[in-house]
């Protein structure tokens, strides 16, 4: 999580975001003063201060502020925001907010504004001068952010009418966020939910198609994918990363769930990014089904 300081500009200002070649992340944008606009995915939002923009698709686009405005503006990683989130049964209404594009306005929410508004400054200041369990206190900003924004917006930012069955849903797609390396089995997932295996299984496979052991090992292969693409770990390393305290049983498991070994997988990204024509796709916590 990155937080830059939005000053006051004599001409307007823009911002690209999520483009090719850029890293993918969450865009929260908080205006004090003035106005401007921000386009992704299609859509055009319009920001007069005291405002936020959240642009949680993951879509390219871009920011415009005018000239004078002033505010602050974040881009939050999969990382951050899975610990923000939490596994608590509340943290449904957020795991709705975060992937979705919109606008508040903070008229009327002085105090909400505020607390946003040190949250993020917090982050800037963390982050110049990191200290014991740094990562710990930007995941707690963070949800004081979230939080507060989910309360700006009555929960209307959330989808209406979600039902119980949904809502098991998504909080199983949280606790699998949080503990998919730690080998979990669906057993201890269904406990942590509050029901059976069983029910879990048909919550999963009516709302899905797919078992809840599919969809952690999904999950798994698919952090393993990205880190075989951007990390430098070693394949044993890497497996170790992951839970995996055997490189065979790693090695097995990546071959069973891509069709490829690691290694090879390895030595395919890097002839892909030799070669600009082919791009490598990157997952994201946006993309578990």
């Amino acid at each position: 999580m990155d937080v830059d300081t939005i000053d006051c500009g004599l001409h307007a200002r823009f911002w690209s975001f999520n483009g090719a070649g850029s890293d993918v992340a969450r865009q929260l944008v908080l205006v004090t003063d003035g106005g401007g606009e921000a386009e992704a995915g299609g859509q055009r939002f319009t920001i007069a201060a005291p405002a936020l923009v959240w642009l949680g698709d993951l879509k390219p686009g871009r920011l415009r502020l005018e000239a004078g405005a002033t505010g602050l503006r974040a881009r939050i990683g999969d990382g951050t925001l899975v610990e923000a989130i939490g596994d608590e049964a509340q943290s449904v209404g957020l795991r709705y907010l975060v992937d979705r594009d919109f606008t508040l306005s903070l008229a009327g929410h002085a105090d909400a504004a505020g607390v946003i508004e040190r949250c993020l400054t917090a982050v800037i200041t963390e982050r110049r001068q990191p200290q014991e369990a740094s990562a710990l206190l930007l995941s707690a900003l963070l949800r004081i952010v979230l939080v507060s924004m989910l309360r700006v917006s009555g929960g209307q930012e959330s989808l209406p009418g979600i039902g119980e069955r949904m809502s098991l849903l998504q909080r199983f797609r949280q606790l699998v966020e949080m503990n998919f390396r730690n080998h979990w089995p669906v057993a201890r997932y269904a406990a942590a939910l509050g029901v059976s295996a069983d029910r879990l299984h048909a919550i999963c496979t009516d709302g899905v198609g797919k078992s809840p052991k599919a969809l952690v090992s999904e999950r798994l292969a698919r952090e393993a994918m990205l880190r075989l693409e951007r990390s430098s770990l070693t394949i044993q390393q890497l497996g170790h990363s992951l839970g995996f305290s055997d490189p065979a049983h790693f090695s097995s498991f990546f071959r069973k769930m891509t069709g490829t070994p690691p290694g090879r997988y390895r030595r395919a990204v890097i002839d892909a990014h030799a070669d600009q024509s082919r791009a490598v796709h990157v997952p994201s916590f946006a993309e578990w089904p």
